[in-house]
């Protein structure tokens, strides 16, 4: 099983993608007034499986009979979970039962469990939240797979882990930042801005987004800044359109202050963003200034978030958006030039 030093480097490296940037967050909010699914839709219908109750609350010692059952069950994604995920072991190798063994009964990882189990429940709010917003976008995207949406514990090294039908949620990502479990992750790979995040309220709007970057979005790899600030964008606006019930600092995994400090300061963002010749940039270190995650972005106040480069795209999309209410986000995913929507942005 994972040593704390070997998870810790799982998710440094973790951190590191802009699968997670962290922009993670929920609002279960209920009651009147949330806006309709699209008229003449068919319900997506969503479960949730529990990789991560299938094997704690299973008896220690029947670690055989579990792990068979949920290989039956979860199929290739258990042998994922398994040897990509945990690093535990072949999926096949006779000592798997033991690893599993040790890893249900270590003190932190079960401690983890049952918090995710006091604290989340059954992820009843959650699992009707992913009904909408998987309804919602098959309503846009017709052909749009819905994914299976399987929950587990990595013993953090992932909070997130899409494949190409199964969207994988580290459970113990989202017990609650004040929960004494959080408050013993190594500082040097949780830094307190991430650990501010682990909350309940963060679990839907980050598998949506990671599910949206993976699934819908172009490869920027060797491109310029304003293609990942775009492609990024792209997929906060479709965010945006999937979880209306969800406030929008909570979505981009700021603070209010964060965003509200964006809202009045944007025109000098942009400055400091164009000016410096940065937005047709291909280095590394232009780039990871403006999409990387952190307490905030280099060479601007303290005030402000980090992975800004995220609202600035998406402040991009609303503008070409706004300047076209007959764009489709069909039609929107499909544009493969970024200036194409860059020349609707006027910051003032």
């Amino acid at each position: 099983m994972l040593s704390g030093g070997e998870s810790n480097v799982a998710v440094r490296r973790f951190a590191k993608s802009v699968l997670f940037a962290w922009a993670v967050c929920l609002v279960a909010c209920q009651g009147d007034g949330l806006p309709e699914l699209p008229e003449g839709t068919d319900p997506v219908r969503i479960t949730i499986g529990r990789l991560d109750q299938d094997l704690f609350h299973a008896p220690p010692d029947s670690m055989a009979a579990a792990s068979r059952k949920a290989h039956a069950t979860y199929g290739d994604f258990y042998r994922i979970y398994i040897e990509d995920i945990l690093q535990g072991a072949p999926v096949d190798d006779p000592r798997l039962p033991l690893v599993l063994h040790r890893f249900v009964l270590d003190p932190d990882w079960s401690a983890a469990q049952e918090a995710a189990d006091s604290v989340l429940g059954d992820l009843e709010l959650q699992r009707a939240l992913f009904e909408k917003a998987f309804t919602r976008l098959k309503a846009l995207f017709p052909d749009s797979l819905t994914p299976r949406i399987v929950a587990f514990n990595s013993g953090y090294n992932y909070g997130l882990y899409p494949t190409d039908s199964v969207l994988g949620i580290g459970i113990e990502w989202f017990i609650g930042k004040d929960h004494p479990v959080i408050g013993y992750l190594a500082q040097e790979s949780f830094p307190q801005y991430m650990k501010q995040r682990m909350e309940p309220a963060m679990l839907v709007p980050s598998a949506m987004k990671g599910w949206l970057l993976v699934h819908y979005t172009q490869p920027v790899d060797d491109a310029e800044l304003l293609a990942h600030m775009v492609e990024t964008g792209k997929a906060m606006a479709l965010l945006d359109a999937l979880l209306p019930e969800v406030e929008p600092h909570l979505k981009l995994a700021f603070s209010k202050d964060q965003l509200a400090w964006c809202e009045a300061n944007e025109y000098e963002v942009w400055k400091a963003l164009a000016g410096k010749d940065q937005l047709f940039s291909k280095k590394g270190e232009d780039i990871g200034r403006w999409m990387n995650d952190g307490p905030f972005t280099n060479g601007l106040p303290r005030e402000s978030p980090g992975h800004l480069g995220e609202w600035i795209g998406l402040r991009m999309v609303q503008a070409c958006m706004k300047a076209n209410p007959e764009l489709t986000f069909a039609q929107l995913f499909a544009i493969n030039d970024p200036r194409e929507i860059l020349k609707h942005y006027k910051p003032r």
